[in-house]
């Protein structure tokens, strides 16, 4: 893939949000072309999304990917330190921010060349963020693939989420210590090695003598709070939701357990539930490939579901 950086203007004054657009080394030809919009779960970043982009790529047959972009949140990873002054003191960040930083994101995209509505792809956070998106501003997409996505039914402040990201180790003296602390973590040891490399390489920054997460234990435990309102806020609103949907969910996923993701979505019009045997909530870290797969076989019934013009 072809990797170019570019930072767009955030939904408040003077924050940013940076991201990786990704195009193909050989461009494929087709009747479909797809624009891709990826968001990452809370305390990670859009590096995390390449794997499951490479093998995506190799898979396009009637359709193609005209260019995937890949967004950190505006706390997360390079984001984070283009608005380090403005998130430093942060205890509690609303959903609907990272929902409006998308919609800002596309606005800017379409301004110059009039794109047509794209495909949102997320994750945990990040799915959750673009089903918000879509409900706010109904239309804004195409279709939407919804990884994973964090649903309450009622408020819920998250707190022990919260006390257990305060205490979260999240600074190293060098990268090979940083590397020497998670290798046999048993969190990451279930990850696919490739997204584990890129989560290191990407996910901390140099400071003064350290190497320290750029996603700050204080802004992961800010989104956790900021669910309180926003995520039962698209619960509810899920059958506002009209374009076709594909939820993946991990079998073993704890926030997404399959049986919850069926009842709430019983009402969507045009929903479509997968459920990834031997992953859980991470599955986009633990099995990219597979997870890849899955979204593949979507976009190619979208493809063949869409009239003829359709390149989006």
């Amino acid at each position: 893939m072809n990797t170019v950086r570019r930072v767009f203007d955030g939904s408040r004054v003077g924050q940013k949000i940076a991201a990786n657009i990704y195009t193909p080394l050989i461009p494929h030809k087709a009747a479909k072309q797809f624009t891709l919009l990826l968001t990452h779960a809370n305390g990670f970043h859009k590096e995390l999304w390449e794997p499951t982009l490479e093998r995506l790529f190799g898979s396009q047959s009637g359709w193609s990917i005209a260019q995937a972009i890949a967004l950190d949140g505006y706390n997360h990873g390079d984001s984070a330190i283009l608005n380090r002054d403005s998130i430093k003191g942060e205890t509690e960040s609303p959903w609907f921010l990272n929902a409006r930083d998308i919609l800002s994101v596309i606005g800017q995209l379409k301004a110059p060349n009039h794109m047509q509505t794209i495909i949102g792809i997320g994750h945990s956070w990040g799915a959750s963020s673009l089903l918000l998106a879509e409900i706010l501003s109904p239309s804004t997409f195409q279709s939407l693939i919804i990884t994973d996505p964090v649903l309450f039914q009622k408020p819920a402040r998250n707190e022990k989420l919260r006390e257990m990201t305060m205490k979260r180790r999240c600074e190293w003296s060098s990268e090979k210590d940083a590397r020497d602390y998670f290798e046999p973590h048993a969190f990451f040891k279930l990850w696919d090695k490739r997204i584990l490399n890129l989560h290191i390489q990407h996910g901390l920054e140099h400071v003064a003598d350290k190497w320290v997460l750029k996603c700050r234990p204080t802004n992961e435990a800010a989104v956790f709070a900021g669910a309180f309102e926003a995520s039962p806020y698209a619960t509810n609103k899920l059958p506002e939701v009209k374009c076709p949907t594909l939820f993946l969910t991990g079998e073993t996923s704890l926030p997404s357990p399959p049986h919850y993701i069926k009842l709430i979505t019983k009402d969507m019009v045009d929903c479509r539930h997968v459920v990834m045997d031997g992953v859980g909530h991470l599955l986009l870290h633990e099995d990219p490939d597979r997870t890849a797969d899955y979204y593949a076989d979507f976009l190619d019934k979208l493809a063949l579901e869409l009239p003829a013009s359709a390149n989006l």
